[in-house]
């Protein structure tokens, strides 16, 4: 039987049509299937982005509701003031929801996960100097290095506080905007950065003529040495 004569046979058209329809249904299948998965990808994408941005929110307006930078300057006033004190310092749990999922960060786009995380290595430290703090003895330390231990960990949570609007920056811009404006966010402060460094640096050039000039003028006593 030629090719041409098998076209002409009910049967053999029968098997190609069925073959044609089977294979179009892999096809649509796949697509389906794919389809799918992106909807449930995209989903637990933001489910992931919705309870971190909601965890650390409650931490951060908390932080900033305790007025750190007085508190802390008070306490460590206390601490050098009287001899043998020391606040009671409470263990944190701030983590719970990122301790969760965390194995499912990989979800995030980079540019994401990196404040995020360092948000969280920020806590995790803090967690590291409460215990450090708790196991404190002033008998054998001292007031003044005491004092400076609870200036450090003050100043860690004042640093939290930064990290976590960061961090939230980088999730509602995800959330809202996608990759592209996240992009664009982290571009705009990594320029900020760089402008900040290149002025401090100016500023620290400036400072070190002005030093110079000082100490090599007359009244010094050292022009011309």
């Amino acid at each position: 039987m030629t090719f041409a004569t098998a076209l002409t046979d009910p049967r053999v058209v029968a098997a190609m049509i069925g073959g044609a329809v089977v294979a179009g249904g892999w096809v649509v299948t796949h697509l389906l299937s794919a389809r799918r998965d992106r909807a449930a990808r995209a989903e637990r994408v933001r489910d992931v982005q919705g309870a971190l941005y909601a965890e650390i929110r409650v931490h951060v307006a908390t932080l900033k509701g305790q007025n750190l930078p007085r508190y802390g300057a008070e306490v460590e006033a206390l601490i050098l003031k009287d001899d043998g004190f020391f606040p009671v310092i409470p263990t944190e749990h701030n983590d719970r929801l990122f301790s969760a999922i965390v194995e499912d960060i990989h979800v995030l786009p980079f540019r994401v996960v990196d404040p995020v995380v360092q948000y969280y290595n920020q806590l995790s430290t803090i967690g590291a100097m409460i215990a450090d703090l708790r196991a404190l003895r002033l008998d054998s330390m001292g007031a003044v290095r005491a004092a400076r231990m609870y200036r450090h960990y003050i100043e860690m949570k004042i640093e939290a506080i930064a990290l976590g609007e960061e961090a939230m920056a980088f999730l509602v811009t995800h959330l809202t905007g996608g990759r592209a404006a996240v992009t664009a966010l982290s571009d705009s402060l990594q320029k900020a950065r760089l402008a900040e460094t290149k002025a401090g640096v100016t500023s620290w050039i400036e400072a070190e003529k002005t030093r110079l000039s000082a100490g090599n003028s007359p009244a010094s006593g050292r022009f011309g040495q």
